[in-house]
């Protein structure tokens, strides 16, 4: 009983909340990157690519102070998230001959970067939820992530099985990542000055304009490029 009086509940509640909002953007990852293997390796890989994402992200987290106050680190966290979109929604609906333990390690790889590289951003909200604990502050931290992990698990099974109902979340899921990474590189310290710039003209609207860029050009260019390969197919067809 002394053990639970002892620690900071309101700091773990703050943290576990933080931790299950979060939790809904890696959820879609893991979906997406999974969506495409068999059914009966699905929970393997959603399991691992857990597993690997959550003990960088504990990792990250000790790192998080000084790596958020580099330059061009979220610029290219950012982009490479955009090309995450772009490239598992490409992927979506395509016959793959690789054999399934490969297809397992990609989509566990595919996983732990796209999370480490949304995480980037999310420490620092869970680290701020960690202060009040003082010097358990990390320790805290981690807790949290780790209480999280059957909710994102669970939220990534449940994802899966949306999708295979209802295909246009695939689109939406991407589309997400695209408006992530936007948000992302624009709070790039190297990006401070010309984003000051632009919110001078369009206002209020500075952040959305560009988190809906991002969501438009994974979106688009999927479709775009599935048309030049569907003409190419046809004009070798002829």
């Amino acid at each position: 009983m002394d053990f639970l009086s002892a620690i900071d509940w309101v700091a773990v509640i703050k943290i576990v909340g933080i931790d299950i909002m979060l939790g809904v953007d890696n959820a879609i990852v893991i979906a997406l990157a999974c969506a495409a293997l068999p059914a009966d390796v699905r929970k393997r890989a959603v399991i691992l690519g857990t597993a690997g994402a959550v003990g960088l992200r504990a990792i990250l987290l000790v790192f998080a102070g000084y790596l958020m106050g580099l330059t061009w680190v979220k610029l290219i966290a950012g982009a490479y998230l955009l090309y995450i979109g772009y490239k598992l929604l490409m992927e979506s609906g395509e016959e793959h001959e690789v054999d399934a333990p490969n297809r397992v390690r990609d989509a566990v790889k595919t996983i732990i970067v796209a999370d480490f590289m949304m995480s980037l951003d999310n420490v620092l909200a869970v680290v701020g939820a960690a202060q009040s604990a003082g010097d358990h502050s990390t320790l805290y931290a981690i807790a949290g992530i780790v209480l999280s992990i059957p909710i994102i698990i669970f939220g990534a099974q449940g994802i899966m099985k949306l999708m295979e109902r209802f295909p246009v979340i695939i689109w939406l899921g991407a589309g997400l990542l695209g408006w992530v990474g936007a948000e992302m590189m624009i709070t790039d310290p190297v990006l401070t000055d010309y984003i000051t710039r632009v919110h001078m003209t369009l206002g209020d609207y500075t952040h959305l304009s560009y988190k809906l860029a991002g969501f438009v050009a994974v979106v688009f260019t999927v479709i775009a490029m599935r048309r030049i390969g569907n003409g190419r197919m046809t004009g070798k067809e002829a």
